[in-house]
């Protein structure tokens, strides 16, 4: 008998659970599929962390918005130096890897890019105001050029005109822009390689008296959001299905005209 009312019980139990989980199914309130994404906290206004500590930005209020739009999906964030969200990226210990990222052949052969570019990202050589010397990488011959890091596209891009014009030009590192600048403000250094809109942020900043030099960047190109070239096209597709939504019904560049101070939205 007690046999009996045991087996009972744990078939309603049983049924119960099935139950649930059918309810929850048909109801859409199962469990969301958790997404990490891979950021940063140190490239004011994109990623940074306010007053309260919290990480907030550019790139935080575009993927607020998409998680918005994807209730089968829970966005978590693993905040990372900018040179190791890459490496969290292929070592799988995150989703999507987000930080204005541009397209260059050596990080193709390593990760997923996306299709759609969803930020402008022209680039300027950064000089002295009172340098009116250089506009352009030939300009630079017997010069140095600064940088931060070996892993952003503005390293990659100047190091390769440099390899394949001789090396006219010397490259050296600080790891931060406030280094940076004090090396161009006290002639260590005579350029930086950054985008035009990054100036003025410097400007204001750090007051740093520097310009954009020359009328025109030296490159275009245009940010992309950055998966694991493995497991990352599902993800992918979803990802450029959202920005697409968001340039088409006017989101981005309302946020980038909110967190940026103008529409640099890609137009591709």
């Amino acid at each position: 008998m007690r046999k009996g009312k045991t087996i009972m019980l744990a078939a309603l139990a049983l049924c119960l659970a099935l139950s649930c989980a059918k309810s929850d199914a048909a109801s859409g309130t199962a469990k969301p599929r958790e997404l990490i994404i891979g950021a940063g906290s140190a490239y004011n206004p994109y990623w940074y962390l306010d007053e309260n500590n919290k990480l907030t930005g550019f790139e935080k209020a575009v993927l607020d918005e998409i998680d918005s739009r994807l209730p089968g999906y829970a966005f978590s964030y693993q905040i990372f130096d900018f040179a190791n969200i890459l490496l969290a990226l292929e070592g799988g210990k995150i989703d999507v890897a987000v930080h204005q990222y541009e397209y260059n052949i050596e990080r193709a052969e390593k990760y997923l890019y996306g299709t759609v570019g969803y930020t402008t990202f022209p680039q300027f050589l950064a000089v002295r105001e009172d340098d009116d010397s250089i506009r352009t990488f030939e300009d630079l011959k017997g010069k140095t050029l600064i940088n931060t890091s070996t892993t952003n596209n503005s390293y990659y891009v100047a190091n390769k005109w440099n390899t394949e014009h001789g090396n006219p030009f010397k490259m050296t590192f600080q790891p931060t822009v406030a280094l940076v600048l004090e090396d161009i403000q006290a002639g260590r250094a005579d350029a930086f390689l950054t985008m035009a809109r990054n100036i003025d942020n410097y400007k204001k900043e750090y007051n740093a008296k520097i310009k954009a030099a020359g009328d025109e960047p030296l490159v275009n190109s245009n940010a992309y959001y950055l998966f694991n070239k493995q497991t990352g096209a599902e993800l992918q597709k979803l990802f450029d299905e959202q920005l697409s939504s968001l340039k088409t019904d006017g989101t981005l560049v309302k946020l980038s005209i909110e967190w940026l101070g103008g529409d640099y939205i890609a137009k591709d």
